[in-house]
């Protein structure tokens, strides 16, 4: 097999699993799932006379979602899917490149992708879709499905972590930033539904109702991102409020207890100077009186500070 071909289906008459140790000339009706980054593939696709512009787009990168449409009614589809790969984060998010080329499709990845995986394997045991436009729709409709499942335990870790905000904050903090990730990515693949619709696409003329159903989970998934993110921010914004409080709360605290003592502090510095004249130096009992004044001037000043509602 090529090096750059990692599966080729025909679904001229029958669904077909082909070899591929000739590439060759591109069929129509056929189904090519290529490795993006294989030095082979550009060449081969240069040779089938794919305008460059149109290949440049297929094997760049690093790409936003997007739908491109040209004027011989080929398309370009670019969609992010979450990595379930093994030793990958779900929110580094793959990129999957589908071109539909004169009545065939290619599509192009860099890492596995486990929505087109799924769906070899279903080819391979007969079942599955059955046309060229099912297999186009059906790994749309994977990659945000996948997504989907991704984000719905996510509700249930944010309700867990709700009352306990303080104690989970790298928690919280760690999932806003990997929701912030998706939905950089995950809106503008919304409007690639959108523009495919509004195209009225011609080959996917079958798949309409398929396509819009697309739409619709895409809408909903951003739609649960932003409402993740808004109740992550809410419990953010709950502990930095009780922080704030628990601050202004001691503050006040230590304030009070200074004006209290602030009467005693000018007293005692004022008997502490060294200086001729001062009373009670020669008294035994000056010091026991003095003791006694400072009690009663703070317990008026507490007096005072309560009837005016300091404290």
């Amino acid at each position: 097999m090529s090096d750059f071909i990692i599966s080729r289906w025909s679904f001229l008459s029958a669904t077909a699993q082909l070899e591929a140790n000739e590439p060759g000339p591109i069929e129509a009706n056929n189904w090519y799932h290529c490795q993006r980054d294989q030095p082979g593939l550009r060449p081969w696709l240069m040779e089938n006379q794919i305008p460059e512009g149109i290949i440049d787009s297929l094997l760049a990168d690093d790409t936003r979602p997007r739908f491109e449409s040209y004027d011989d009614g080929s398309f370009l589809i670019i969609l992010r899917g979450i990595n379930l790969n093994q030793g990958s984060e779900p929110d580094d998010m793959l990129s999957l490149r589908i071109l539909w080329y004169k009545g065939t499709l290619i599509s192009t990845r860099k890492v596995p992708s486990r929505a087109v995986s799924t769906l070899i394997n279903q080819l391979e045991q007969g079942k599955g879709p059955k046309s060229l436009d099912a297999v186009l729709v059906t790994m749309m409709n994977s990659i945000n499905r996948l997504i989907a499942d991704f984000l719905t335990p996510i509700e249930d870790k944010i309700n867990e972590l709700e009352g306990e905000a303080q104690s989970h904050l790298d928690t919280l903090n760690q999932l806003h930033f990997r929701l912030l990730k998706l939905r950089r990515y995950l809106k503008p693949q919304r409007y690639v539904f959108e523009d495919l619709i509004s195209a009225e696409v011609t080959q996917l003329e079958a798949q309409k109702t398929q396509v819009k159903n697309g739409l619709d989970l895409i809408l909903r998934i951003n739609e649960s991102i932003e409402f993740y993110m808004d109740q992550i921010n809410l419990q953010l914004a709950n502990v930095a409020q009780r922080q704030s409080e628990l601050m202004n709360r001691n503050t006040y605290l230590f304030s009070i207890i200074a004006g209290i003592f602030l009467p005693a502090s000018f007293f005692t510095g004022l008997l502490g100077v060294n200086i001729g004249g001062m009373p009670g130096v020669d008294s035994p009992t000056a010091f026991t009186l003095f003791c006694i004044a400072l009690v009663i001037v703070s317990v008026a000043e507490v007096i005072i500070l309560r009837k005016l509602r300091f404290i």
